[in-house]
């Protein structure tokens, strides 16, 4: 709450110009930022089982609500009523802020498998890849070129490839692909060690008739100074429909053609990459989008129950992130998040570093940009530590302090490992204070921590398996709260250890296991004893 960028953007003006640009100090960033910190302040309130104000919780919601408005439809005057308030209430909880020991987390290990990365420091780059679906080697960790350009794009490239790197990222919309042409060919590094990826930009946005697709491919090779690429991209999901179609039917024949190795797709959600594994008759077998501790595969939430990332590698995809370390679309840069600053203490490396590792250990490739050698270098210094899968959960729940709203833990394939979902559930305490006082935090009673973590959404244990049921199946109708549902299980002990809790109807039943699970609607959640 106290970032020199955020002062900026007390009020919109010349230091907080509205036109974001992707960078810079701007209203969205500064309400994204808010929303960060106001969602570490509700984990801080529930991690510190103590009794919170039901007031300070409304002015929280309140504030996280007017952001949500106004992200969703901006208007200026909204603007400073927003900001305002919030820093009141950073103000007045700072004193029990500074107060407060560190607090105790449970994290349960990531409920998807993580993928295993060497980290004895003695794997050569050149080994570690993963791998498309038609059998050709992605190398893991590659060089981004995204506003790099002239001698600065040059070099940088060259410097890549003297330190062993060589999966080389471009775009027909970066403008570089001669300087990077260049510098492969100044490199001597033979063209069958290198992985090389770029992208149509003007087609597949509309700028440019599909027709032209093949010519622009052509002036990208020569460019690039090569026979072919290894993955011809759609730089974004742009026009639909028919016109997608004639275009992605020129991507296929470039395929044909032998000009690419594989086809994928960059800043693609769920819909598009549905839509077009409907008709296509080569599927996009790479994926490249934003992938970042904030932002887990979509620039903007979408809601869906499913990440692009978990999609595509659901169905044989290689994916890769871009913009990791990138601080949009907050002005926290990532470098500097006191979490991942913690973990980088811990391990004795960058943040940076521990930043890529975490999207290695999720099989997500990397194609970090950077202009001086020595940064280049340090991005690929990924192979001497590994995370562990508590500090894997802890840099994925980053994302629902990021993205999770008043009303809602987004997005919704990532657990909620900080308890958003619970603050609500917090005992009030009295006497009850306006958010620009000092907040009444704490008092006779204490909250204790939940014995529960969330595992499943949308999800139910199946209630045909009389074994895993425990009695009494429920608490006898709906209506209920959360807190008492599991305060119950807890009192069976071994007998209840999984509980199924419908958010919409307040309906909760209690099993002993639950080996087998089904969809369900209404809410519905599987919380699982810790």
């Amino acid at each position: 709450a106290t970032l020199p960028d955020l002062a900026k953007c007390m009020q919109i003006g010349e230091h907080c110009p509205p036109d974001s640009q992707h960078g810079g100090p701007n209203p969205l960033s500064a309400l994204n930022t808010w929303n960060y910190a106001l969602n570490n302040l509700k984990a801080a309130l529930w991690h510190a089982g103590q009794e919170v104000d039901p007031v300070l919780v409304q002015a929280v919601a309140q504030v996280q609500a007017g952001i949500q408005t106004f992200l969703a439809t901006p208007a200026l005057e909204q603007y400073a009523p927003i900001v305002t308030t919030a820093a009141q209430i950073f103000e007045a909880m700072l004193p029990w802020l500074r107060q407060q020991p560190a607090a105790q987390v449970r994290m349960a290990a990531p409920q998807a498998g993580l993928v295993r990365i060497p980290s004895d420091g003695r794997t050569p780059l050149s080994a570690v890849n993963f791998q498309l679906a038609n059998g050709v080697a992605m190398p893991a960790i590659g060089f981004g070129t995204w506003k790099l350009e002239g001698t600065d794009c040059y070099n940088a490239v060259r410097w890549a490839l003297e330190l062993g790197i060589r999966h080389i990222d471009t775009a027909e919309a970066y403008g570089n692909e001669a300087d990077i042409g260049r510098a492969i060919k100044d490199s001597g590094v033979p063209r069958e060690e290198l992985f090389i990826t770029t992208k149509a930009t003007s087609v597949p946005l509309g700028m440019a008739d599909p027709t032209y697709l093949e010519a622009l491919f052509a002036g990208q090779l020569q460019a690039l100074q090569t026979d072919y690429v290894d993955v011809y991209m759609l730089h974004a999901a742009g026009v639909k429909g028919e016109q997608l179609k004639v275009i992605w039917s020129g991507m296929e024949r470039i395929l044909e053609l032998g000009r690419a190795r594989a086809l994928g797709v960059s800043n693609h959600g769920v819909g598009e990459l549905e839509e077009l594994f409907t008709y296509a008759r080569h599927q996009p077998l790479y994926l490249q989008n934003i992938f970042k501790v904030y932002k887990q595969g979509e620039q903007i939430s979408s809601g869906s129950s499913v990440g692009p990332i978990q999609w595509a590698q659901g169905h044989g995809m290689a994916v890769v992130g871009y913009s990791a370390i990138n601080s949009w679309p907050h002005l926290m840069p990532p470098l500097e998040d006191p979490h991942v600053m913690s973990l980088a203490r811990a391990h004795g490396k960058m943040p940076s570093q521990v930043l890529h590792r975490w999207c290695l250990q999720h099989g997500v490739a990397v194609i970090p940009k950077a202009s001086s050698r020595e940064h280049i270098r340090e991005n690929a210094m990924l192979l001497d530590f590994e995370l562990r899968p508590a500090e894997m959960a802890l840099l994925d729940g980053l994302g629902t302090l990021s993205e999770s709203t008043h009303d809602a833990v987004r997005p919704a394939w990532v657990p909620d490992v900080f308890g958003l979902s619970q603050i609500a559930a917090v005992p009030p305490a009295a006497p009850s204070v306006t958010p620009a006082q000092q907040p009444q935090v704490g008092g006779s009673g204490v909250a204790v921590a939940s014995p529960f973590a969330e595992a499943l959404r949308d999800m139910q244990c199946n209630r045909d398996r009389a074994e895993a049921i425990s009695e009494p199946f429920s608490l006898g109708g709906g209506g209920h709260a959360l807190d008492r549902c599991q305060a119950e299980c807890a009192r069976r002990g071994p007998d209840c250890n999984v509980i199924t809790f419908y958010h919409s109807t307040g309906f909760c039943h209690f099993f002993r296991s639950c080996q087998e699970q089904l969809p369900a609607s209404d809410g519905a959640v599987i919380y699982a004893r810790v």
